[in-house]
């Protein structure tokens, strides 16, 4: 399939995995920058009262900051050490010539600065420079954002008491009370418990995307992109339906009497080239379905259209394949209303097409010499005769009275 096919079919399934951009931005918000901004304005409005927070713009401007902080961390590939920089970096940079040297003196713009450039180093290590540590950094990055709730609390407490030679001695209280070393060592505990369960989360959820993108690779072999990307966006669609579809048959001629005098290891390595050069042919088409059941390849295509430009790609990569070993395929296409879902038993289920259309495609096939390419009148018709083709004979097919009219499509020089 080619590549922009791929990813089409596969963004909906890969958001479902890992979340989609949106889910992202709010999961960063939440687990990370968040909590300085929460942290800050709570002691903001502990120290100021609520009216001179909602009055105050600066604290506005933080709120944009991380905002667009937690946008940039939302992003693929994003430099978490200066990234987790720039709430703090932009508050400071506007803030700073408003306040002057108050700036500077605020505890809690230390406690910022502090524990952003913590948090900004735990990250680098973990995602940049060494993420075989994280069994250790998650943890202890759990235990810092515990102990920046300390921060902010010590911050509150200085800001009841503005004299800073008070400051010393406050912090010299606060440490000795036992109240006091039970919350540090609370905080360090659980915040140390919450990493580990972080952990555990983390490399529980990296097994399931894992096996989930697994059983999506083994899905797309068996049953086709479209089938999974339905049944995941629209279940109801893999019902039994009827509609209009453009069925190809390829097949090799002569490929059991030619493998019964060649060797095993060479037909082994034709047929494998052979898959690896038609089935990319037929996938740029953007094909619903692509069936190889030992030299026989069926496509189920959209529109004629589809089908006929693929029938001419394969066919042309077919011939590069096999005509060195003096063997060839045939190919036919045909269109029509077809019934189409999902079908088997409780064990084995396939998408895939039935009815009297895929029959004909198939005869087509088979009355189709190596190297040529059949379309069926009704292809030659829905395409308003636009292709160049020369008459076949037409075609007796078992179970009915009247002959099919086939034309054969005349190569085209494809590049």
């Amino acid at each position: 399939m080619s590549k922009l096919l791929k990813h089409k079919f596969n963004s909906t399934i890969e958001s479902k995995l890992v979340g989609t951009r949106l889910n992202t931005f709010i999961s960063e918000f939440l687990s990370n920058s968040g909590h300085f901004l929460i942290l800050k304005n709570l002691s903001d409005v502990a120290l100021y009262g609520w009216q001179t927070y909602i009055t105050d713009p600066t604290e506005y401007l933080l709120i944009g900051a991380m905002v667009i902080q937690t946008f940039y961390l939302s992003k693929p590939g994003a430099s978490r050490f200066f990234g987790n920089l720039i709430g703090v970096s932009i508050y400071t940079l506007i803030d700073l010539p408003v306040d002057g040297a108050e700036f500077l003196q605020n505890p809690s713009h230390f406690v910022f600065w502090a524990f952003s450039l913590a948090i900004a180093a735990l990250q680098s290590i973990r995602y940049h420079w060494k993420p075989t540590l994280e069994r250790w950094t998650i943890p202890l990055e759990s235990v810092v954002r515990m102990l920046m709730l300390l921060g902010f609390y010590l911050v509150v407490s200085i800001g009841i008491n503005p004299n800073q030679q008070d400051n010393l001695p406050l912090l010299q209280k606060f440490s000795s009370a036992a109240t006091h070393k039970y919350l540090v060592a609370s905080l360090f505990l659980v915040g140390l418990l919450l990493g580990f369960q972080r952990l555990q989360i983390i490399i529980q959820q990296r097994q399931l995307q894992e096996t989930a993108g697994l059983l999506r690779n083994l899905a797309e072999w068996g049953m086709g992109s479209h089938a999974v990307n339905t049944a995941v966006n629209n279940p109801e669609g893999l019902e039994f339906q009827q509609c209009n579809r453009a069925i190809l048959f390829m097949d090799i001629r002569g490929f059991t009497s030619w493998c019964e005098q060649t060797e095993p290891k060479i037909v082994a390595s034709v047929l494998n080239s052979y898959y690896q050069h038609v089935e990319p042919a037929a996938a740029h088409s953007q094909p619903l379905r692509i069936t190889l059941t030992a030299d026989e390849i069926m496509a189920i295509y959209a529109t004629p259209e589809q089908a006929v430009t693929a029938a001419q790609v394969m066919q042309k990569a077919a011939v590069e394949i096999l005509s060195p070993y003096g063997i060839g395929a045939g190919c036919a296409v045909h269109c029509g209303t077809v019934v189409e879902g999902l079908f088997g038993g409780e064990e084995a289920r396939t998408y895939t097409v039935i009815g009297d259309v895929v029959n004909t495609a198939k005869r087509l096939e088979g009355a189709t010499p190596a190297g040529e390419i059949t379309i069926s009148d009704a292809v030659y018709r829905r395409l308003d005769c636009k292709l160049t083709v020369k008459p076949r004979v037409a075609i007796a097919l078992k179970g009915k009275a009247e002959m099919l009219t086939a034309w054969q499509l005349v190569p085209l020089i494809i590049s």
